[in-house]
């Protein structure tokens, strides 16, 4: 996958190294802040490969990094998977009991787009993201935190990229899908993105 176009911005930190590209030792801690948080060891099943725990963690940690001011005390976080059982099978091995600020994970493989806007966190797989653009349209106003590893989502008004670049997943934030979804996305988060912006040419 290419890197998404990025335009200038002062959030120019790149997300650090991420250890171990093989076997099921492969991401323990994963640095989303300059002063490293932890992620909770994830203990992958045999079929779970690299790039879908590196998936799955990030994922929750977006999802640990953002702000969704219409959402209840106590209700779930509802996080929506679509087109990669893998990543939806590693996030339910990960979450387990976990909760971000008294709201507890709820992990779901909808097969219709027309339940997306319940989400709160929907990532859609690079095979399934042509298909949904549809879909995809009617929940960019919403507070849904997209993501995908589609090459060009950001681009297309979707708010989280993942990319490889010198062999190493990494992600872009489309900072006007941000505003216009009405979430609110930590600054430190935002500082180890690559920040694009709509319909911008560099």
């Amino acid at each position: 996958m290419s890197t998404p176009r990025s335009c200038p911005s002062t959030h120019s930190g790149r997300l650090a190294s991420i250890a171990g590209r093989g076997g099921r030792s492969v991401i323990a801690r994963i640095a989303l802040t300059a002063t490293v948080i932890a992620v909770p060891s994830i203990a992958a099943g045999a079929a779970a490969t690299p790039d879908v725990v590196v998936k799955a963690a990030f994922l929750l940690n977006f999802a640990k990094f953002s702000e969704w001011p219409a959402l209840r005390p106590g209700a779930p976080i509802l996080v929506c998977i679509v087109g990669d059982d893998g990543v939806a099978a590693s996030l339910v091995e990960t979450v387990g009991q976990q909760y971000i600020s008294g709201h507890r994970f709820d992990i779901s493989r909808p097969q219709d787009s027309a339940t997306w806007p319940t989400c709160q966190l929907l990532f859609i797989a690079e095979g399934e993201a042509r298909r949904s653009a549809g879909g995809l349209g009617g929940v960019k106003t919403l507070p849904v935190l997209t993501v995908s590893d589609a090459k060009g989502f950001a681009d297309a008004d979707g708010i989280i990229e993942f990319y490889i670049e010198g062999g190493r997943m990494r992600f872009a934030i489309n900072v006007e899908a941000v505003e216009r979804s009405g979430l609110r996305l930590s600054s430190r988060l935002l500082g180890l993105a690559k920040i694009i912006r709509s319909h911008r040419v560099q």
